[in-house]
């Protein structure tokens, strides 16, 4: 059975929000806007969630589905 390694996932705050990063790739993009964050994966709005956890949340459920 292979063995799994660990993602470190890497968390940039900007001015807007805040990057997603794995490794050196960026998988994703929350925006805060009018009291809610809204998830960018690949320039498209995925999500749209009231506190940044459920954010990083379906940011991380799009990277699973996407690699």
């Amino acid at each position: 059975m292979a063995k799994k390694k660990d993602t470190e996932v890497e968390i940039i705050d900007t001015e807007n929000g805040a990057e997603v990063k794995i490794g050196k790739k960026t998988i994703a993009e929350i925006k805060e806007e009018f009291g809610t964050f809204v998830v960018v994966v690949s320039g498209k709005e995925i999500a749209v969630v009231r506190n940044f956890e459920d954010a990083l949340e379906e940011a991380i459920k799009a990277y699973n589905l996407i690699a």
